[in-house]
């Protein structure tokens, strides 16, 4: 099947069915994976997605980073959505927003704020700052 490039410069579609819509630098190597503008992003696993922003990598299976610079989703159906270097590790985990979060359990959130951890198993951290929800279905509020 055919991969397809649309626009922009260096970018580099090399996964089946994968894309790129313009920006720069972007690489879409995985099956059915895209990229969507923004500069140095890169979707790398079957069905991964990036839309927009900075040097974001999303690298688990239909794992996506809509927008943001420095964020990773690197666990499977894992999310971020915008703000600057956070990571989602772990299978349908998520970070939207904020700065330096990381969601490293299963089915673990962190909702904004900054320097904030979800490491248990379905757990969750709404805002704040340096704030960790580490026990199997925890949350810090």
């Amino acid at each position: 099947e055919v991969s397809v490039v649309s626009g922009g410069s260096k970018n580099e579609a090399s996964g089946l069915r994968s894309s790129v819509s313009g920006g720069s630098n972007n690489t879409a190597s995985g099956f059915a994976s895209s990229v969507s503008g923004g500069g140095g992003n890169k979707a790398s696993n079957g069905g991964s997605s990036v839309s927009g922003g900075l040097y974001n990598i999303a690298s688990g299976i239909a794992s996506a980073v809509n927008g943001g610079n420095h964020n990773i989703a690197s666990g499977s159906s894992s999310a971020m959505n915008g703000g600057h270097n956070n990571e989602a590790s772990r299978y349908a985990s998520a970070v939207n927003g904020g700065w330096y979060n990381r969601a490293s359990a299963w089915s673990s959130a962190v909702n904004g704020g900054s320097n904030n951890t979800a490491s248990g198993d379905d757990s969750a951290v709404n805002g704040g700052r340096y704030n960790a929800a580490s026990g199997p279905g925890s949350a810090v509020n």
